[in-house]
């Protein structure tokens, strides 16, 4: 039964490869073994223990943070000569995003997937790279996924949720997937109901330009613009096009107020209990894991901005000045209250 099911996600996963492929020009696969050609998997760790992980992400075959728990799972095995296994479930079909992290704290899940945004939830302080406008460009979100210094210190801040962080993913810009085609500025937003994930700073940033925004799941943001129930939806240009947004709202306007990071993270209970070993096993896999993600999403927007222009969505300038300036008192009692100054200045470097 094992091997016909395993065969029956290959499959899947192959047609959702072609699927999207034949649709935005951007062949998936081709991308992900180009990507994946990066990882040197040629120094593997001796006499490593055996021990088999689960791994949940909210996320389809197709979305880059399911091929990053692929690229994971082939290193920790490759590393550990298969004395380590990783089962990965994507489509949450275990878990939603917000469910995975309860479930890593609660010790019932090994692994899980999340945009950093919801690591705020947790602790405030862990939510530093998901203040609204603090990301100028993919290149500084880039080094800043990188720096071990920022990663140790979002590890630090959820040690008390009993979560390990194994690696940062940088996507790109939030933008707003509207209904309305008339929306252009700051001032139309005003009583706009938003869809938003759980995530702090996305609402408060909303609300600072007096917005309406509303926590919906995932997996209803659909029917909630489609019914009416929400006036849009905001996110980036890889979730907006393979999750087919622009079914239901035609107007992407380019607020860019948050730069989306995405993360995985691992029990620190189970972490904790591995060997030093196992330990280097997944501690190399996670940054493997990390730059087969960067490499695979190099190119992956203009392809997605391309399919939404395929798919009749117009691509709506926006003067950002108007939301910057609405944010600016939230973003600097957040870093005041958090003692976050040396860190902000830290990720200004990088621009």
């Amino acid at each position: 039964m094992k091997k016909v099911l395993c065969f029956i996600i290959a499959v899947c996963i192959a047609m959702s490869f072609a699927t999207l492929s034949s649709g935005a020009e951007w062949n998936q696969k081709a991308e992900f073994d180009k990507a994946k050609a990066t990882m040197d998997l040629s120094n593997p760790v001796e006499g490593v223990e055996k021990i088999r992980l689960t791994m949940s992400t909210h996320c389809s075959e197709t979305d880059s943070n399911y091929l990053y728990a692929l690229a994971f799972k082939e290193a920790v095995e490759t590393l550990s000569g298969g004395a380590m296994r990783v089962e990965v479930y994507g489509n949450g079909s275990l878990f939603g995003q917000s469910d995975a992290l309860q479930a890593i704290q609660q010790g019932t899940l090994d692994i899980a997937n999340s945009d950093t945004a919801l690591l705020a939830n947790y602790n405030p302080g862990a939510g530093i790279l998901d203040m609204p406008f603090v990301i100028k460009s993919r290149e500084q979100a880039l080094k800043c996924a990188r720096d071990d210094e920022i990663a140790a210190y979002i590890n630090n801040m959820l040690s008390n949720s009993r979560m390990h962080l194994l690696s940062i993913m940088p996507l790109n810009f939030r933008n707003s997937l509207v209904k309305n085609m008339n929306i252009k500025s700051v001032a139309d937003f005003k009583n706009f109901i938003m869809r938003t994930p759980e995530a702090p700073h996305t609402i408060a940033a909303f609300e600072a330009i007096g917005a309406t925004p509303t926590v919906i799941p995932a997996g209803e943001a659909y029917t909630a613009v489609q019914t009416g129930v929400a006036d849009g939806l905001e996110g980036h240009a890889e979730y907006v096009t393979l999750q087919k947004f622009y079914e239901v709202a035609k107007n992407y306007v380019q607020t860019q107020h948050v730069f989306t990071f995405t993360d995985y993270v691992m029990s620190k209970r189970v972490y904790d209990k591995l060997t030093p070993k196992q330990k280097e096993v997944i501690d190399r896999s996670a940054k493997l894991a990390r730059e087969v993600h960067i490499a695979y999403t190099t190119n992956l927007y203009p392809a997605m901005y391309a399919e939404l222009e395929r798919q009749g969505c117009k691509i709506t300038p926006f003067d950002t000045a108007p939301f910057i300036a609405a944010t600016e008192e939230y973003r600097k009692n957040y870093i005041e209250k958090n003692g976050l100054q040396e860190l902000v200045n830290k990720i200004n470097a990088y621009e």
